[in-house]
């Protein structure tokens, strides 16, 4: 598959320069950034949320996991990691798994983590298993400038 449709479509139409990097097929973003050499705090992941029928993305680092009272917080109300099975059907060009952190391309609610901030090169899921994205953190903030922004994670050991 290489690259979503939509998360093409979303860069191109905005004028964003993006590298797509291949990599040995990986389950995990943490395997994804040990598999294309980088940091895993540079590679956003798409964590996908949900509350009765409302879905809600939130963008974290790989190496972090979601802090849920945060999200809880920020949102007035209460959120549970939704399954895996559930995101399928909510985007349908990409692997299950491989979601990209671009919840805005698909018309979802979004929230990003604000550790991306200072980051000067991100990466993220193009789709599927074998591909990564990258972005400058300057272009990576513009295309989630219109989603809330604040501190929505905790890092995993």
């Amino acid at each position: 598959m290489m690259m979503s449709n939509v998360v093409k479509t979303y860069l191109d139409d905005r004028g964003i320069d993006y590298q797509l990097s291949a990599h040995r097929r990986t389950a995990t973003s943490r395997e994804s950034a040990a598999a294309a050499h980088i940091q895993p705090d540079q590679i956003a992941k798409a964590v996908l949320m949900k509350r009765g029928g409302k879905y809600l993305m939130v963008v974290v680092p790989a190496d972090s996991q979601v802090d849920t009272r945060s999200v809880d917080r920020e949102m007035h109300s209460h959120y549970e990691v939704a399954p895996m099975n559930q995101a399928e059907s909510l985007f349908r060009d990409c692997e299950p798994g491989a979601i990209p952190p671009l919840g805005n391309a698909y018309g979802m609610e979004t929230l990003v983590d604000d550790s991306f901030d200072t980051h000067t090169d991100v990466f993220f899921e193009a789709g599927d298993h074998e591909h990564l994205v990258h972005v400058d953190g300057i272009s990576f903030h513009g295309l989630l400038s219109d989603c809330r922004h604040g501190h929505y994670s905790t890092k995993t050991a």
